[in-house]
């Protein structure tokens, strides 16, 4: 009977106390949210909403466990060096503590890119292809000289020797085969990336190891491969330095709340990029903390317009493309209207994505359509 107490008391207490200690300190823990999501709120209670409210509750509670950061930090050390798990969530865990943004969901699923499992029919393909054609048609109805279209790869795509050992089928992958079917089908100036950069990634780390997008390196190689096509000249990588910058503790590392222990990847900084050339920016808007639009003007010499539309992959290319015109705007593809084209009267558009992201691609007349 004593022992039945005692058990009582202490699986009561394994419940209470740890709600009371949380309560006391939780403004020294760390309680910030590395989800990439809106945690659940905590559920207002009424009448209406009384069956609901159960379920809404676990998911508030879920989400605010007390320690929940140390305890996931725990369980991701339980997982990979015990249990040998090689995915959390949408985050895949690769060889050499390499760590991939691999969601699998519609519109999404970067590990059906990755297996090759998932390519256009023509008829597909085709439909895209018209889409794109729509998109260009319009924004060169409304002024603009030139409009291209880069897809950047996936970070597996160009680095698949750091990936868990997954099954892939043989030949090309979805965007290698659409952007085959772009090149003998469209007149559309499209380029999917993977080709460029390939190469580089032989030598140098293009991409940082704990998040999802390329490093200032990477950025650079790309930003020139577009200078190429927009102004007709590029900075070749032996014309500038490379120095080591902080180190660069990613989104990825935060998703599976690593930040502390993923403090080996260094950023790589440019130097001497077009040196004589001076940019200021002239507006920044926010929400959220999210990138919204960014405006910068230079003294170039060429006083044209460039207007990138773009996910996040467009962030990094931000202080290399804006030193090719004498005005750059930078805007989030959610939230491109084409009022920007009245606005700015830019003489070149390019849309940037990455190769996950093949929603924008298959939607681009609503993207970039009229409205």
């Amino acid at each position: 009977m004593k022992k039945q107490k005692l058990f009582i008391v202490v699986f009561m207490a394994s419940i209470v106390l740890p709600n009371i200690i949380f309560a006391v300190f939780h403004k020294h823990l760390d309680t910030a949210n590395n989800e990439n999501r809106a945690l659940a709120e905590f559920p207002g209670l009424s009448t209406a909403g009384l069956e609901e409210f159960p379920e809404k509750f676990e998911a508030f509670y879920n989400d605010h466990v007390p320690f929940k950061n140390y305890l996931i930090r725990l369980n991701y050390q339980l997982d990979t060096k015990v249990f040998f798990t090689t995915k959390k969530g949408d985050v895949t865990i690769g060889k050499d503590n390499w760590l991939f943004y691999t969601p699998e969901r519609d519109g999404e699923d970067a590990m059906a890119d990755y297996k090759k499992t998932n390519l256009y029919s023509d008829e597909e393909s085709g439909e895209i292809a018209d889409k794109i054609s729509v998109a260009e048609t319009y924004i060169k109805s409304r002024g603009v000289e030139n409009f291209y279209y880069y897809v950047a790869p996936n970070k597996e795509t160009v680095y698949p020797q750091y990936m868990p050992s997954e099954s892939r089928e043989d030949g090309p992958s979805r965007m290698e085969s659409f952007a085959d079917y772009m090149g003998k089908n469209s007149d559309a100036d499209f380029c999917y990336l993977y080709d460029d950069l390939v190469d580089y990634s032989e030598d140098y780390q293009i991409f940082y190891k704990y998040d999802t997008h390329m490093n200032y390196l990477g950025s650079f190689l790309v930003s020139q491969i577009m200078a190429k096509n927009l102004i007709g000249e590029s900075v070749s990588l032996d014309d500038v330095t490379v120095t080591q910058g902080e180190i660069f503790v990613g989104d990825l590392a935060r998703m599976v709340n690593q930040e502390d222990s993923m403090k080996d990847d260094h950023d790589l900084i440019i130097e001497g990029y077009y040196p004589e050339i001076k940019c200021d920016i002239i507006k920044d808007n926010v929400d959220n903390g999210e990138e919204i639009l960014r405006e910068y003007v230079s003294d170039s010499p060429n006083s044209g317009t460039l207007l990138v539309v773009g996910d996040s992959y467009r962030l990094k290319l931000e202080p290399y493309l804006a030193k090719l015109y004498s005005h750059t705007i930078f805007v989030r593809i959610d939230d491109f209207t084409p009022e920007l084209l009245e606005e700015y009267a830019p003489q070149d558009v390019a849309v940037v994505t990455v190769e996950r992201n093949q929603k924008y691609m298959e939607n681009l007349d609503q993207y970039l359509g009229p409205k």
